[in-house]
């Protein structure tokens, strides 16, 4: 029997046949599992992913409320006066105010606030006191009974309130004195009246009032002068110790904001971490790390896809840093250090941001020395 015509080689060639025919189809369909299975994949690693960019706009270092100062020398206790009372008493919830306190602490700029006051007020120390002078003078002439152009009887509130007292002595005497004047001068319902229908007017209170307001002003002057004298020849010395105070508070109660522009040009959305790092390189082999915690981190964290966001950090006081980092951040701050600040997302990718100079300018540099050279480009 011939071999090629065998029965068996007939189902054989069937099959060949068949495959040959449905050959195309067989790829296509391979072809088409695999790629259903590779688009996913692709999208994934090579379309659908987040690109992060991350960029430091400024740095800002900034002096911590915390940091406070009591007045416990005597050169520092001179300032009190030129202090606002608000922050020597207590007050309750409806505002009124309680005991004075006794060790009060105050910010070093509420501190050279009143070391400008205190300044000012030496130069104005002669007219301070004429004017008190003056006040007196007038009582003397309400006082004295041969004076007739100022009779007792005419005296009204309103030439007690014309001395402004109030800038002398405590408030709440000085609105005692007004207003026992006009109780003396004003509360017809307690007066007699004579027999032409006039008041007849308490001048023997009114009198002892007076010589109460000239006793007043009498210590003011006395006290003023004993403490402008005190504050003329310490004066110098009170600035030299609010400028220790104030390089205390630099070196060691300082903390560092910066803020971040950071850009999600990606189809998906990324979250970053909610710490950074800013390095700052002071030279090849000398840096120093400075942590960073994101504020705001609910609301600010997530990137959307082809969304800009714009983050703020925030470092610990100086004072919670090595030593060695405090005198190297101390140092360089505002001179030859360079930063970079480093952050990570959920997924573990660290981004880096762009270098810029260690000072506190907000970057102005870098954009005016950008916007000139564009400008003297278009100009040619």
């Amino acid at each position: 029997m011939d071999k090629d015509n065998s029965p068996t080689s007939e189902p054989k060639a069937n099959l060949q046949s068949k495959l040959h025919k449905n050959l195309k189809t067989v790829m296509l369909s391979v072809l088409g599992v695999a790629g259903a299975a590779i688009v996913p994949i692709w999208q994934i690693y090579f379309v659908e992913t987040s690109e992060v960019v991350i960029e430091v706009a400024s740095i800002n270092r900034n002096d911590s409320p915390q940091f406070k100062v009591s007045l416990d020398t005597d050169e520092l206790a001179l300032l009190e006066p030129y202090i606002p009372e608000s922050q020597l008493y207590e007050y309750n919830r409806l505002g009124e105010r309680g005991d004075k306190i006794d060790y009060p602490e105050f910010s070093i700029g509420t501190l050279f606030s009143a070391y400008d006051k205190a300044k000012q007020d030496l130069k104005n120390i002669a007219n301070t006191k004429a004017n008190l002078q003056k006040s007196i003078e007038r009582i003397d002439a309400y006082l004295d009974p041969n004076n007739l152009n100022y009779p007792l009887i005419e005296f009204r509130v309103s030439e007690l309130k014309s001395w402004d007292l109030s800038n002398f002595i405590d408030d709440a005497e000085a609105k005692y004195f007004e207003n026992q004047v006009l109780t003396i001068t004003r509360n017809y319902s307690q007066m007699d009246f004579n027999q032409d229908s006039e008041p007849n007017i308490n001048l023997a209170a009114l009198k002892f009032l007076l010589n109460d307001v000239k006793e007043d002003i009498t210590d003011v002057i006395e006290e003023s002068s004993m403490r402008h004298e005190r504050l003329r020849d310490d004066i110098r010395n009170i600035e030299t110790q609010l400028q220790k105070l104030k390089a205390q508070q630099v070196n060691h109660h300082t903390y560092f904001t910066v803020e971040v522009v950071a850009s999600n040009a990606g189809r998906v959305s990324t979250s970053l971490r909610p710490l950074a790092l800013m390095r700052v390189q002071i030279s090849d082999n000398n840096y120093v790390d400075i942590r960073l915690k994101m504020q705001r981190y609910t609301e600010q964290a997530e990137l959307q896809p082809s969304s800009t966001n714009i983050l703020h950090f925030r470092s610990g006081e100086l004072n919670s840093f090595p030593k060695e980092d405090q005198s190297l951040i101390n140092t360089f701050w505002g001179s030859t250090g360079l930063v970079r600040l480093y952050a990570m997302d959920t997924k573990h990718n660290v981004f880096t941001s762009n270098q810029i100079a260690f000072v506190d300018n907000r970057n102005q540099k870098f954009i005016l020395d950008k916007l000139k050279e564009v400008a003297a480009e278009t100009a040619r």
